[in-house]
């Protein structure tokens, strides 16, 4: 029985024990709150990142349209220019109206193709726009199970612990 007394922890150093186990257990909560915090901060800034780039490639896109719609803007003004210089000088008689037909086929040409180029801008940033939503929703189901992950590693940290101390 003696043996069995000496063995045996004061009341004074379970009590010590069990406060150091509960601030630990205190800390290492507020600790798990700040990092979920971080975390989700994190997470946040970067869908911010990633909306903020697919803003400027919607800005990019205007931009070219913007050039393309300018350079329309410009082909039919020389056009015009051309066609009041030649129906001027000429009088239009049958030479100066086919100069004019030939300005206006070949102006009719340049805004097809810069047509056919900003159609080409489009659909290409319709692609990018889609692989950018594929791989921005792959993103985000990988940190789903990211986080999943690292709560079951932590879980099982926990778990580890306990036993040895047991």
């Amino acid at each position: 029985m003696t043996g069995n007394l000496h063995k045996c922890v004061p009341l004074s150093e379970l009590e010590r024990a069990n406060r150091q186990y509960t601030e630990l257990t205190i800390k290492y909560r507020d600790v798990l709150q700040r990092d979920s915090c971080l975390i989700q901060r994190s997470t946040n800034l970067q869908h911010l990142q990633s909306e903020n780039d697919s803003l400027q490639e919607q800005i990019s896109a205007m931009i070219k349209e913007l050039e393309i719609t300018k350079e329309k803007l410009n082909t039919l003004e020389q056009a015009w220019e051309k066609v009041n210089t030649v129906g001027a000088e000429t009088g239009l008689d049958k030479e100066g109206k086919a100069t004019i037909n030939n300005e206006m086929v070949t102006a009719a040409r340049r805004i097809t193709t810069l047509e056919m180029k900003e159609l080409n801008e489009r659909q290409r940033a319709e692609h990018a726009h889609k692989m950018y939503e594929h791989v921005r929703n792959s993103l985000k189901h990988v940190e789903e199970r990211n986080l999943e992950l690292e709560s079951k590693f932590a879980e099982v940290g926990n778990l580890k612990r306990r036993l040895k101390n047991v």
